[in-house]
């Protein structure tokens, strides 16, 4: 946790569980909730059992992360178990909830012998649990006043992080203006920013091709179809499609016929990408035999984010038909599912018998190939292949090493979902 954790810790200093890792020390737990008995009761100030169940910073599902204060406070939840006039009384049920606690089963009578309580399921060290119970005797007085507290430290720090937010979204404005750049995000403005294509459109149902810049919800009676001369002349189109249009039975050639009146096209942005390889790379139905065209020849920019619902280790290797690409945008376009069970994600590295002799991950060999047939590139972009451990499940470091061996940057973002 943060260091600025430590000062809402009152009362006695808490124990605290650590693990050594060369000169690194992390602290994974320590007792938060720690207060002194109220010296002046109120007339009517009962004491209660509060029972708080807290995330684990740096355990199970949130290895990696270290929480903030905020951040820990938000994440945590505190149900009360009675009222009672006095404190033996609150002590015996606050030891009839530890007894029926899970993460107090089978260590927490020995270790806390008849001591009072504050107790936390931390002591236990069990380092697989996601999250901890903490079981105190408190009077209302006490509780009502964190409750109180907390809210107003949840406050600050929202108002905290949403300047934050700004002055980074700002910045990134900045950027974008500066480098000239075509950039979506995702999700998109408000909370996003985006640069954007000269030309943006959708194709609908009708299978035809409508003005429709990101953000508008389309009108056939506000938006106009695009004409021949805005698709002839863009250089940079972005182009989405609804889900009726990709159910028909036209939209593969409808689509190809598209891009081929954008003559000088040089960068593409499409979103929910389906039917890649067969309107990029000229596939036939069944997947086989890409054919040249001037897009596969002139394409400089191609972005295909979160299409992985339609993008397989085939259609990224169909994409070595490209030969000018200077960046490839796959943002959470690699399906990790197709990796599940691939004996390369169950082998044990520490077991030198097990040997080094197992096929690529399912999308290895079809970057590299993609790499090696455009000799430009120089940017592929894969945010979001970390989230849930994705990239031990899509690609081997080998292939990685080798596309930027070649001169491209290869980036991975940062994770976000765990």
């Amino acid at each position: 946790f943060s260091g600025s954790l430590a000062a809402r810790v009152r009362g006695p200093i808490a124990t605290l569980v650590v693990v050594v890792t060369g000169t690194a020390v992390a602290a994974l737990a320590y007792r938060r909730w720690m207060a002194p008995k109220s010296k002046a009761p109120a007339e009517h100030d009962p004491w209660l059992v509060a029972v708080t169940s807290y995330p684990m910073s740096g355990r199970g599902c949130h290895r990696g992360r270290q929480f903030s204060e905020a951040e820990l406070v938000s994440r945590s939840t505190t149900a009360v178990e009675g009222q009672f006039e006095t404190e033996e009384e609150a002590v015996a049920q606050a030891k009839r909830v530890r007894q029926c606690t899970a993460e107090f089963e089978d260590w927490a009578d020995e270790h806390f012998g008849t001591g009072p309580p504050p107790w936390d399921s931390v002591e236990g060290e069990n380092f697989d649990n996601d999250s901890e119970v903490l079981i105190r005797v408190v009077r209302q007085s006490v509780l009502d006043a964190e409750k109180k507290a907390d809210e107003a430290l949840l406050q600050k720090a929202a108002r905290t992080a949403a300047q934050k937010q700004q002055k980074k979204k700002k910045q990134k404005e900045s950027a974008l203006q500066r480098s000239g750049k075509v950039h979506y995000s995702f999700p998109g403005p408000p909370r996003g920013v985006d640069a954007n294509a000269e030309l943006e459109v959708l194709v609908d149902a009708d299978l035809l091709a409508y003005a429709v810049p990101r953000g508008e919800k389309f009108d056939k009676q506000k938006h106009a179809r695009a004409e021949p001369a805005q698709l002839a002349g863009c250089r940079s189109l972005m182009i989405r499609a609804t889900d009726g249009a990709v159910a028909e039975k036209g939209f593969v050639e409808q689509t190809r016929s598209l891009l081929e009146a954008c003559t000088s096209l040089e960068e593409l942005h499409w979103h929910d990408a389906a039917h890649i390889s067969r309107i990029l790379c000229g596939t036939d139905a069944e997947g086989e035999n890409p054919k040249q065209s001037r897009l596969t020849r002139s394409l400089r920019v191609l972005s295909l984010p979160y299409c992985s619902r339609n993008f397989g280790p085939e259609e990224l290797a169909d994409l070595a038909i490209f030969s000018g690409l200077e960046a490839l945008d796959l943002r959470s376009s690699l399906d990790m599912e197709l990796g599940i069970g691939h004996p390369a994600t169950m082998r044990d590295p520490y077991d030198s018998d097990e040997g080094g002799d197992c096929e690529p991950l399912p999308y290895s060999e079809a970057l590299v190939a993609v790499a090696q047939a455009n000799r430009k590139l120089k940017e592929v972009d894969l945010d979001g292949i970390l989230d849930f451990d994705a990239f031990s499940y899509c690609l081997d470091q080998h292939a990685v090493c080798t596309v930027e061996a070649g001169g491209a940057r290869v980036k991975l973002g940062r994770k976000t979902a765990w």
